[in-house]
């Protein structure tokens, strides 16, 4: 029987931020959420949902420009909106072929999931160093594709299990422990 990962943590990344974190493995995949913040003030919250085969299934990110809803379709496009002061953006029909990253600027949790995804740790993919379709989330919720060298994104520190590791990071398990 496979393991599932269940744990939180805390620490800070490499851009200064505080960030809180917890990813739930379960029979329809993984939930990871993250809260970032500096000086007390949060400054983004994400909810990343990858399916069992670990690819990208849904995300939901608020920031101060606004909030961002993301899925993918079954015609290898992603689809969400983006909801700012400036009104309703939709993101419709964004070519999103297999094997696609989601990467969102300044987390440590959008990039442990694409390392996860890209097979760099945990028993992954197993796929060799080399250029993968991403979709990039900018801190201004602009959504836009690109190309990432698979080692970039291996680069960032997680451990086995695909967690991110963070400076003066800790983590613990989410079940309830037995007295």
């Amino acid at each position: 029987m496979t393991r599932l990962v269940r744990r939180a943590g805390a620490g800070r990344f490499a851009d200064g931020t505080d960030v809180l974190w917890s990813v739930a493995e379960g029979t329809n995949g993984r939930r990871w959420r993250e809260v970032r913040s500096r000086d007390g003030a949060v400054v983004s919250s994400l909810l990343l949902e990858t399916f069992p085969d670990r690819r990208f299934a849904h995300l939901e990110l608020s920031t101060a420009a606004g909030l961002l809803t993301l899925h993918p379709e079954g015609d290898g496009t992603l689809h969400g909106n983006a909801v700012t002061e400036a009104g309703m953006r939709h993101v419709d029909g964004l070519p999103w072929p297999d094997g696609s990253l989601l990467v969102v600027h300044g987390s440590p949790i959008a990039l442990a999931a694409a390392a996860w995804l890209a097979g760099g740790v945990g028993g992954g993919g197993g796929e060799s160093p080399g250029e993968r379709p991403v979709v990039m989330i900018g801190p201004d919720l602009d959504v836009r594709p690109a190309s990432v060298a698979v080692g970039a994104l291996l680069r960032h520190a997680v451990d086995p299990d695909g967690l991110p590791v963070l400076d003066d990071g800790r983590s613990w398990p989410l079940e309830i422990e037995a007295n």
